[in-house]
């Protein structure tokens, strides 16, 4: 789901679904159902350093949507510089299993079922076979644990996502999961957005 969400009373989460380029004016009320109540947290954590902190807030989640509710089961991102149904972010593409990034040094990973990569900030990305990330392993207490080895240098990578909000706490973006990724013998923390 791709929607914007607010506070009602008493602090009940509340959807409104885009319709077009406009915000639809339908409220419906989300049961969050999420481990931890991550999208609840995220949420909050975003309000927290928004600049316009009462206007709804872009969220992305699984779940339902019905006409007199919906139920998250899994909160993926939050954002708070998306303004309106017209700015609302295309960076991760569709058919993306895996997303996670990090900092100090800048990382990405990003997988699909055609295949998967790790951009490091001045390297050439190193790239792996799709296969080990078609299906979400099981979990182990929120836990996600994905292995494999590098098309393009054979080295293993690692990679660790706990479901759970994650933040670095100065941009207006929350994500539903830590993400720790062991390349080689380096070792990268972050966040993931899809897992």
């Amino acid at each position: 789901m791709r929607v914007f969400v607010s506070e009602g009373a008493a602090g009940v989460l509340q959807l409104q679904r885009c319709n077009g380029s406009n915000l639809s004016q339908q409220l419906i009320t989300v049961d969050d159902r999420t481990p931890d109540s991550s999208l609840r947290t995220g949420v909050a954590a975003v309000r927290q350093i928004m600049r316009h902190r009462y206007r709804p807030l872009y969220v992305e989640f699984r779940g339902t949507v019905a006409a007199k509710g919906a139920t998250a089961e899994q909160f993926q991102r939050a954002v708070g510089f998306v303004e309106s149904c017209k700015t609302m972010p295309n960076d991760i593409a569709q058919n993306v299993r895996v997303h996670a990034t990090g900092q100090d040094p800048p990382w990405r990973f990003v997988a699909t079922d055609a295949g998967a990569r790790l951009e490091l900030s001045g390297k050439e990305a190193a790239r792996f076979s799709g296969a080990p990330f078609k299906l979400p392993p099981p979990k182990v207490k929120n836990v996600r644990r994905y292995e494999a080895q590098s098309s393009t240098n054979g080295a293993s990578i690692r990679i660790e996502l706990t479901e759970q909000m994650c933040s670095d706490g100065r941009s207006e973006t929350a994500y539903g999961a830590r993400a720790v990724v062991r390349y080689g013998d380096r070792t990268f923390e972050g966040c993931a957005a899809r897992f």
